[in-house]
């Protein structure tokens, strides 16, 4: 009785779909978005580059802004300029990156793009091999800056206490007990460790795979009013997901630099 009011929306796939192959290796969706992404930047940052004016106009001042509004944020967290002013490309690009691969998929029509009957574009966020990859990496770049820091022994020392268990029981009992329960201490951050790419990872792709199948279940039951607010809702949760991905790396990259390093 009320069709009128539905549309079909087809539930998305835990795994996107393969466009075509080059060889053997697979061309997905979501890659294609990432390439997308990846040139709508750049172009960006063209166009930026090349219009730079010393009185700025109202979009070079809502750049600035977003520029200034990063910083600060980057610099709350770590505290220290000099950290700030290293890591800020980095960081800047994820939120960036981030935030625009989240939100790009609620564009209109651009998910409905399709080749052969396959659509060509997916949210690079809702496919977990983005996710896992970004996660990984940032956390691998975080391992190598504690590593270059602290140096190999002193990095692997942070983990694996064996010295300071020896140095304690020789003391006493008492000490070599409490340096015994930091060395079993240390072999759980060597888990945590881990536990950060499942977690940066996870919690991206959970929030963003969700909000698209509950947007498909919205614009399968009812195709007016209500979608537009979770569609607008989700813009909010893909921004906000963005910045947690992007403090969590920069917290992250402040924790593995020795304590009073500003290089």
């Amino acid at each position: 009785m009320f069709d009128f009011l539905t549309i079909d929306a087809t539930t998305p796939s835990l795994q996107p779909p393969v466009v075509f192959w080059v060889g053997e290796f697979p061309v997905t969706s979501s890659f294609l978005m990432i390439v997308l992404v990846t040139a709508l930047l750049v172009v960006f940052s063209v166009i930026i580059r090349r219009t730079l004016k010393m009185v700025p106009g109202k979009f070079q001042s809502s750049v600035e802004m977003l520029y200034e509004g990063m910083e600060t944020l980057i610099n709350q967290i770590t505290r220290n300029k000099d950290v700030t002013d290293k890591i800020f490309p980095l960081i800047a690009s994820l939120f960036v990156f981030v935030g625009i691969s989240n939100i790009i998929g609620l564009v209109p029509g651009i998910t409905s793009i399709s080749w052969d009957g396959v659509g060509i574009f997916r949210s690079p966020t809702s496919d977990f091999n983005t996710t896992f990859a970004l996660a990984t990496a940032m956390v691998l770049l975080v391992q190598w800056v504690s590593i270059k820091d602290w140096g190999l022994f002193g990095y692997l020392g942070k983990f694996v206490q064996i010295k300071e268990v020896w140095q304690g029981f020789k003391k006493g009992i008492g000490e070599g007990s409490i340096a015994f329960i930091n060395f079993l201490i240390g072999l759980l951050d060597i888990v945590s460790e881990i536990a950060k790419i499942v977690s940066l990872s996870m919690r991206l792709f959970g929030n963003i795979y969700a909000g698209e199948i509950l947007a498909a279940i919205i614009l399968g039951g009812l195709a007016y009013a209500l979608p537009a607010v979770w569609m607008s809702m989700n813009i909010f949760v893909g921004i906000i997901q963005a910045l947690v991905f992007g403090s969590l790396v920069a917290a992250y990259y402040t924790l593995a630099k020795r304590p009073g390093d500003n290089e």
